[in-house]
């Protein structure tokens, strides 16, 4: 059987103090780059600028190595300035009860009842999103820093309905692309 596992990018920059997962291959995560709830300015699923510091040297890693890209977005809830949950699901339907505040953040401006959850005018909302621009200025940095075999696999996290619906099946396309060019 072949074992594999998710590596984070700590690990690949520093395999000497980490050590070598003991399996055949493993999937950098090039996503959840950031604590959401220490760096509320950024996008703790995809800030190319930290995912370039980790990639700052051309490296081959000693197993092979697969890609995984985020394309899902999340809302972060905070009421009474206090966390209290992430949505995965409805997006577009909360979208519709907000208003911008400032980069990433939102506010609701009606009262909105979801299944496990009751959002109250008021509450703030950290909207994280990823962009297809975003997307091809990480290939950009994977492709310069990383090195790749003949059977390296990108996979594009995570593809549900909601989440999917985000990307034209152009961008999508174009994100495999982009690595075999």
């Amino acid at each position: 059987k072949e074992i594999s596992c998710t590596l984070r990018l700590y690990p690949y920059k520093y395999p000497d103090k980490m050590g070598i997962p003991p399996v055949d291959k493993v999937t950098l995560m090039c996503y959840n780059l950031i604590n959401p709830i220490e760096n509320p300015k950024k996008n703790s699923i995809l800030d190319v600028d930290e995912l370039a510091s980790y990639l700052n040297v051309k490296t081959k890693y000693p197993i092979h190595l697969d890609i995984a890209l985020p394309i899902y977005s999340w809302m972060q809830v905070y009421q009474n300035d206090r966390f209290v949950k992430v949505i995965y699901n409805n997006h577009g339907y909360i979208k519709k009860h907000l208003k911008a505040i400032k980069p990433l953040w939102y506010e609701l401006t009606e009262d909105v009842e979801l299944d496990d959850i009751y959002l109250r005018v008021g509450d703030k909302i950290k909207y994280e999103e990823i962009t297809a621009a975003e997307i091809e200025k990480a290939i950009e940095i994977i492709k310069k820093k990383v090195v790749f075999d003949d059977t390296t696999t990108v996979t594009l996290f995570h593809l549900d309905n909601e989440q999917i619906k985000q990307f034209s099946n152009e961008e999508i396309a174009r994100f495999y692309a982009d690595f075999s060019k």
